[in-house]
Order: C-alpha cells, then structure tokens, then sequence
C-alpha cells in the first residue's frame, strides 16, 4: 500500500508538472501565433476575433510537434523538485529502486502518449485544416513568402489547365487559396483563375467570385467560373494534402488509396508510423530526462542538469526530424525511420541509468 501510495503521488506530481508546462507552451506559442497571423492580415480588413480564431485553430497543430519536449521538461522539472526536497533521496534510502521511482513516470508518458494520438491528433488535425481553409477564403489574408501551391496538370472537355491550392479539405472535393492556369493549344498560358475556394462538382471546379485574368487585360471579377476536370478527389488529396492535416483514424485508409491507384504513399505513411511509434518516444523522453535529474545533485547545480536534459532532447529531435525525412522521401522503410530515434533514444537512457546505478 506504502508503494503504491509513493507510486501515485510521482504520477501525480509529473501530471500536474506535465499539464503547468502544456499551458505555458500553449499560451506563449498562441500570442507568437496571433502576431504572425496578424502580420499577414491586410490592415484594417481583417478583424481582432478572425486573427485569435485563426491563431486558436493553428496551435494545437504546433503544440502537438512541441509534445516530446514537454515531456521532457516535465520529466526533468519534477525528479529536480523532488530531489531538491530530498524525497528521492528518502525513496531510495527505504530500498526503492531507480526503475520503481521512474515507474509512475513510465506509466503516465505512456498514457499521455496514447491520449495525443487518440484524442489530441484527431483535435488537432481537424482544427488545422480549418485555419487553412480560413485562411485562404479570407481576402484580408496575404500568403507566406515561403508558400508555394502544389500545382496538378488537367483536361476536361477539351481544355487544358494546371490547378494549384494552399488548403484542401473533404476528401479533396475543396480546395483553398486556388490558382488556375488555362491553356492555348499550344500549351501556352492564356488565362489565369485566382479565387478563395474550388468545388469538385460533376467533373468540373465550381469557382465562385474568381478574379480571371487574361492576357494584355486588366483582371475581372466575375461570379462563377466552372473549370472541366478529369481529376478524382483521391487522387487530389494524395497529391496536395498535408500528412499532418489527416488524423491517425484516416491516415490507413488514405495509404491503402494511394498504394492501390499506384501513387507514391510514403509521407502519409511516414506520418502514420510516427503518430504510432509516439507514445514509446514520450517515455524514451522521460528515460531521458532519468538520466540527468534522477540523482541527487547540491543546490545549484540544476541549471547545467537542465541544459543536459534541454541538449539531450534537441539532439533526438534532431535525429528523429532527420529519420522522417529519410522515410518520406523513400531513402529507408517508414517503420525504420518511425521507430530507429525511439528505440536509439530509449536504449541510450536504460544503459545510462544501469550505469549509474550499478556502475
């Protein structure tokens, strides 16, 4: 009962320091988010409440890449106060083990993990899509420098034409922030479609409210252009849809698509093992955050044990950032370049720990 009363308050106390870190990771990240946001507004035609729904939208996204590193410091922030008030020095003068003080720790990462990629992702995912879409139908809104649309080559009913977009969203039968180019015979550009949204409505982009312009003219708004496809939303989506705009429940099926239409589904794949492998990688965090916080340390010394933990959790960021890179472009297997930075990782904090336990 003693142990598992001790187990409890450790989970307790990493929870409570888990979920103070998540709102001061969401709160600064939102305040950054809504001076970018609002730096891309026009000024004057985009409102106080459109900016902070947008900057609302786009956070949990940037939260959900920050999660290991929340872990992480967590992980270190609590086995620091507790050593600073001696408990775990108290826990392992009684005969408590290493392993069974990192136990809660284990446990409750394991869980954080597994509720991210059920509950958080599917949140998340969704809430980014939205802020594109948002983004792109609102005219007071500039693109990024760094934005380029992803454009698709079509033909429908005789006319040929290249069709790009920023967002995409319902299975991709909508796009967001829409360039087209129709072309002459010849393959030459002769006109050019800029709108906020496209539909996919019986072989043909319904474009509403478009600015159409044509060679040696000024631009014209107009109500409606309707643009002739041949073009299947599938394979719309496996071309211009961000992985990380997909959920966890549709990444599976979107793979299996891809594959069966022959088209190259390695991100989407790449993204579906890392959402997996991620609850693994949040207790490699914290087996991470052991290897400099567990043992006892005098009084000001915490600062270098925190900068070893903050190095430590950059280098395996920069590792698994790497690996994913690698296994959406197809250079390794997807799985490998999931699971390879959690397993090094995890490794790398067990021998550490049985080094300095048993020497």
């Amino acid at each position: 009962m003693t142990r598992l009363t001790l187990n409890l308050y450790f989970l307790r106390r990493f929870v409570v320091s888990f979920v103070s870190t998540l709102i001061a990771v969401f709160a600064l990240t939102y305040l950054i988010d809504m001076i970018e946001v609002s730096r891309r507004g026009l000024g004057g035609e985009v409102g106080f409440l459109t900016i902070a729904t947008i900057s609302a939208l786009r956070v949990p996204a940037f939260i959900e890449q920050a999660f290991p590193f929340i872990v992480l410091f967590s992980s270190i922030f609590t086995l620091v106060s507790l050593n600073r008030k001696m408990e775990l020095v108290v826990a392992r003068a009684s005969g408590v083990s290493v392993w069974q003080i990192l136990a809660p720790f284990i446990a409750g990462s394991l869980l954080i993990g597994i509720l991210s990629v059920a509950f958080y992702n599917p949140i998340a995912s969704y809430a980014q899509g939205r802020s594109e879409l948002l983004q792109t139908s609102n005219q007071g809104f500039t693109a990024n420098l760094g934005d380029r649309a992803p454009f698709l080559r079509q033909s429908g009913e005789g006319i040929q034409s290249i069709i790009g977009a920023k967002a995409i969203s319902q299975g991709g039968a909508t796009l967001g922030g829409v360039t087209a180019y129709i072309l002459n015979d010849q393959g030459i550009v002769r006109e050019r479609i800029d709108a906020a949204q496209a539909r996919l409505e019986n072989g043909a982009w319904v474009i509403e409210n478009p600015t159409v312009t044509q060679i040696g003219l000024p631009p014209v708004q107009q109500a409606m252009v309707r643009l002739p496809t041949t073009l299947l939303p599938e394979y719309i989506e496996q071309r211009l849809a961000d992985p990380e705009a997909i959920s966890i429940w549709e990444l599976a099926s979107k793979i299996e698509v891809a594959r069966s239409l022959g088209y190259n589904a390695e991100a989407f794949a790449m993204r579906f093992h890392a959402l997996i492998a991620r609850p693994a990688l949040f207790v490699a965090m914290a087996l991470v955050a052991a290897t400099v916080a567990v043992r006892y340390q005098r009084i000001g010394q915490s600062g270098r044990l925190i900068v070893s933990g903050v190095a430590a959790g950059f280098v395996l960021y920069v590792i698994t950032f790497l690996a994913q890179a690698l296994g959406s472009n197809s250079v390794i297997p997807p799985v490998v370049a999931a699971w390879f930075p959690v397993v090094a990782a995890g490794l790398f904090g067990v021998t550490i720990l049985l080094h300095q336990e048993d020497g």
